[in-house]
């Protein structure tokens, strides 16, 4: 299960709100990509990515006039990108990382969004920097539950997530 994807920013036709199109490059993964949209179905929080909506065969025409049909989720839109390229910046700014005040705001607010997945049965098995976002206003936004399970009785020793 790797999921390849890009992320488009795109208008709410209906709100005008700027919306992030997750785009799958294939449709070959239905039953996963349906596990993921039932997955992020259950959640709603303010600091993880919420479902906006999803199209299974959304149509769109790329750059070269080519019409192409791919699954699409719409999210919540994280305007300052990826919590890994704002501790990069800050991390080139001062060598020390974040200040404590800011690194304590933000621990505080991961482990909200993972003790809410985790009461919800939710484990997302791949959280890292790189999937963990940042709003408008600089608030997390735990994203990317392609790797995400549903908790049960049984012990989950698969491993999953990204090799490091």
């Amino acid at each position: 299960m790797c999921h390849t994807y890009r992320v488009k920013m795109a208008e709410h036709e209906e709100t005008k709100e700027l919306v992030a199109l997750k785009i799958l490059k294939s449709s070959d993964d239905l039953k996963d990509i349906a596990k993921e949209i039932q997955t992020l179905s259950k959640l709603k929080h303010p600091h993880i990515t919420n479902l906006l909506g999803y199209d299974i065969n959304a149509s769109y025409i790329k750059k070269d006039g080519k019409k192409l049909e791919r699954p699409v989720i719409v999210m919540d839109l994280a305007e300052r990108g990826t919590l890994f390229d704002f501790l990069k910046a800050s991390n080139s700014l001062n060598k020390k990382g974040f200040p404590e005040p800011i690194a304590r705001r933000y621990f505080q607010q991961l482990i909200t969004a993972i003790e809410y997945c985790h009461a919800n049965k939710v484990v997302h098995r791949d959280l890292k920097p790189e999937n963990i976002l940042l709003d408008s206003k600089y608030n997390l936004k735990v994203a990317d539950f392609g790797w995400a399970t549903i908790a049960d009785k049984q012990k989950h020793i698969t491993q999953a997530g990204t090799d490091r």
